[in-house]
């Protein structure tokens, strides 16, 4: 579905170009991430994707829009804030000055999450989770 590409796409872009100290930025979930080359990475994607038909041919959605935060376990905990802070005030930002609008005509914080590798020891993960509403 093309909104869903266009939506993580907007923010993903966003992101590139405001967001420091994180070397790749991904739109939608990456299949590998090389930690040992990419000592940061963020990825956007939706999940948890619900439909309510307005008419014929148009539809309301209401997804989580995840922005995962994928650093290296010697970072920890601290850089994941720094950059998940990084990230809330570049959205609070869009939010207020009305740049997400074309695609997302709701938004609002849900959860950050912390994950970790349990098996390696390699990475450490931090979530912010969104819900969002949008059309087609």
């Amino acid at each position: 579905m093309l909104i869903h590409k266009k939506i993580r796409h907007q923010v993903s872009d966003m992101l590139k170009s405001s967001i420091k100290g994180v070397e790749n930025i991904y739109s939608g979930r990456p299949l590998f991430i090389d930690i040992d080359q990419e000592k940061t990475a963020i990825a956007v994607f939706l999940d948890e994707i619900s439909c309510e038909k307005l008419d014929l041919c148009h539809h309301e959605y209401t997804a989580a829009l995840n922005i995962a935060i994928y650093l290296k376990t010697a970072l920890g905990d601290d850089a994941l804030d720094d950059i998940a802070e990084q990230i809330k005030q570049r959205l609070e930002s869009a939010i207020a000055n009305d740049e997400l609008s074309e695609t997302i005509s709701e938004i609002d914080l849900m959860s950050y999450e912390y994950e970790q590798d349990t098996t390696n020891r390699t990475w450490f993960v931090s979530n912010l989770k969104y819900q969002i509403k949008y059309e087609d």
